[in-house]
């Protein structure tokens, strides 16, 4: 049996209170583009993974690139 895993930067947004057009804006895409890039049908750009880790490292101060996207 394949182990889950957990999507945390869609349970970090959740868990702040975000919604998905307010992550949207801060990479600088579409809605629909973020939320296939969250579903992990399409892949974050390392650009915006850094993004991303450097919003959410001010709530969770331990994660990494590695912790968050693998």
């Amino acid at each position: 049996m394949e182990a889950i895993k957990i999507n945390k930067v869609q349970a970090y947004r959740k868990a702040l209170g975000l919604k998905q057009s307010e992550l949207s804006e801060i990479l600088n895409i579409s809605v629909p583009m973020y939320s296939r890039k969250e579903r992990r049908g399409t892949a974050f750009t390392d650009k915006e993974k850094v993004t991303l880790l450097n919003y959410f490292k001010e709530y969770f101060p331990n994660e990494t690139i590695d912790s968050l996207f693998f």
